[in-house]
């Protein structure tokens, strides 16, 4: 039981792909974060889940049995979940290929909380904005807190170990509170009532 209320399901979508990039690391991050208040979280590798020969979105497909399992599998993951956190990596002061074609390949969800990282001085931040549109597209309610990540090389380490004497982990006990609150609210609500088209 957490403050806000009974224990979550979230998963955390990891958005990069490129070879020794940060964002696992920083999805390991989010992950324990959010464990150690007793939430449930899997993560979602796109390196791990090998989409690379998926061209169609879920929902295109006019024959259900054409869709590969894989997408059956990710998109049954995405139903059962709370809520969302989504790990931006800022590529070119844009939202990373592999966040949009990871999250655009299944139809609207629900609900999300994002987290953003880069190596940079800025945290990914004009990569955030930009992912608060395309999130909007997909039908999903953002909580007000993020952390954005500064020099993530130097801030958190490959097993999800922050270096900052705990400061990334504070900061991002608001947004873990936030998160909960709304998932928890949006939870009890779609108990009652099913969600608008």
């Amino acid at each position: 039981m957490t403050a806000q209320g009974s224990q979550l399901r979230f998963l955390v979508f990891v958005g990069s792909v490129r070879r020794n990039g940060m964002a696992a690391r920083v999805g390991r991050f989010v992950q324990k974060l959010l464990e150690t208040r007793h939430h449930s979280v899997e993560v979602l590798d796109p390196k791990e889940l090998n989409l690379g020969e998926v061209i169609q979105p879920l929902h295109f497909y006019s024959n259900p049995r054409q869709v590969p399992a894989i997408l059956h599998h990710i998109n049954e993951k995405i139903k059962a979940a709370d809520g969302f956190v989504v790990v931006a990596a800022e590529y070119n002061s844009a939202i990373s290929p592999a966040s949009s074609s990871l999250m655009g390949n299944f139809p609207q969800s629900s609900y999300v909380q994002f987290f953003r990282k880069t190596e940079g001085k800025f945290g990914g931040i004009r990569a955030a904005m930009q992912l608060r549109q395309f999130l909007s597209e997909l039908r999903t309610v953002h909580v007000p807190a993020m952390l954005v990540v500064p020099r993530v090389h130097e801030t958190i380490l490959e097993d999800g170990e922050e270096t900052t004497g705990g400061y990334l982990t504070r900061a991002g006990d608001t947004m873990c509170r936030q998160l909960a609150w709304y998932a928890n609210a949006l939870k009890k609500h779609r108990e009652s009532e099913d969600t608008p088209d």
